[in-house]
């Protein structure tokens, strides 16, 4: 082992175990009995929260494979990295370290992926709006739309501010992996199809969390609970969006002792433990980048 893969190796070591204390910490704060995380409820849900990040995984390859040729394998190991890195240190760290492991160009790949976060938040607000009626998720929905469909207007406007810090280049490539994704309206359509199958079933998997609980609350008030934890998660920038996760969630679902519980269990379930597994995936990844 060259000091390269061993200088890897401790790394790795050093933020898991430091991952491995956040979790306690988060845990230590809640009261559960063994019947509880033994319930059907939560075994389904855990069932579940496998198939969300499968989902989740699925979301990206759509796109990343259609503009690059990536394979699903990849895309997994790179997003199983990026979960790791994401939760140890930023949620901006983990997606710039999966975006740097998926692409053959940085910023073509990064622009690819602003689609499929893009794309995540669409197929979320559609519904919202769809199922719950709701005229500000409709609204919201159609300009996000509208700003994928016509991405040049958003390009021609952003491009005289990037040329002014020097960073046109850069524009350009984002901009071109994120046309070439969104080119071919299958593509669009399927990944905002996985987008909807994400959100439904992460929605069914907080609902069976809260099932487990004790607690019952609408299922669409899970739906919004996943649109609110994923932006609040996302624009906090708390280390793998611990606190303003749970915090999205109980905006909708309730913010009191039991509703704070279920948060964290459906994090930890579609999320955390995923983080724990990608110190695993970061390594092999990595190692071989280094070979």
């Amino acid at each position: 082992m060259n000091w390269k893969k061993l200088a890897t190796l401790l790394l790795t070591v050093v933020i898991t175990a430091y991952l491995l204390h956040k979790v306690q910490a988060e845990a230590s704060r809640v009261s559960l009995s063994l019947s509880t995380l033994l319930s059907p409820y939560f075994l389904l849900a855990v069932l579940m929260g496998l198939t969300g990040y499968i989902l989740y995984t699925l979301l990206w390859y759509v796109y990343v494979h259609h503009a690059s040729g990536v394979s699903f394998r990849r895309t997994l190991l790179a997003t199983l990295s990026g979960t790791y890195l994401g939760f140890s240190l930023n949620n901006a760290v983990g997606v710039l370290v999966k975006v740097k492991l998926l692409g053959t160009d940085y910023w073509y790949t990064m622009g690819v992926g602003l689609l499929a976060i893009a794309t995540e938040f669409l197929s979320g607000l559609l519904l919202v709006a769809l199922i719950g009626r709701n005229p500000v998720a409709l609204v919201l929905a159609v300009a996000l739309m509208v700003a994928m469909v016509f991405d040049a207007v958003t390009y021609y406007t952003l491009a005289p501010v990037f040329k002014l810090l020097r960073a046109g280049e850069t524009l350009d490539k984002m901009f071109s992996g994120w046309h070439r994704a969104r080119g071919d309206t299958r593509t669009v359509l399927l990944a905002i199809g996985a987008g909807m199958a994400l959100s439904l079933n992460n929605a069914a998997t907080l609902y069976l969390v809260g099932r487990a609980m004790g607690l019952t609350f609408p299922y669409l008030k899970a739906v919004e609970a996943i649109l609110y934890s994923n932006f609040l998660g996302g624009i906090l920038g708390t280390p793998g969006g611990v606190g303003a996760n749970e915090l999205g969630v109980t905006m909708a679902i309730g913010d009191n002792p039991d509703g704070i519980v279920t948060a964290f269990l459906y994090k930890f379930i579609t999320q955390y433990a995923y983080a724990i597994i990608g110190a695993v995936a970061f390594y092999r990844v990595v190692s071989k980048e280094l070979e």
